[in-house]
């Protein structure tokens, strides 16, 4: 399988939407890579300078568990991708109280109010 990638350290996709996730002070994305295959999954990796602005918008935006958090960079993919970085390290970001973490797994309180990072990655 061939992978295409193109890295973005500036946003011009979502121009009109200044909401949007996207490489900027909003987000605190310095920048953002992303590739696909021939089978046209898709995997984003997006390097964060603030790690709170991103959870902010993050939680504004109510995507529960699709975002998967390192210490300083996020990815954002498939249930492939995800699968495949289950026992990483990397932690989903989870804001939704109706969305239980089964007990065994952490659950570390994370940087805005009300969210939870955990390495339940479904």
């Amino acid at each position: 399988m061939r992978l295409r990638c193109m890295v973005e350290d500036k946003d011009s996709e979502h121009e009109d939407d200044p909401e949007a996730v996207g490489v900027g002070k909003l987000w605190g994305i310095k920048e953002r890579g992303v590739c696909w295959g021939d089978d046209r999954n898709g995997v984003t990796l997006m390097s964060v300078d603030d790690m709170k602005s991103f959870q902010t918008q993050a939680k504004k935006h109510e995507q529960d568990g699709w975002y998967l958090l390192g210490e300083d960079f996020v990815v954002t993919g498939g249930s492939t991708t995800r699968a495949d970085l289950k026992g990483s390290g990397i932690l989903a970001f989870v804001c939704d109280p109706e969305d239980p973490i089964p007990s065994g797994y952490k659950k570390e309180k994370a940087l805005v109010d009300g969210c939870t990072l955990t390495d339940f990655i479904s």
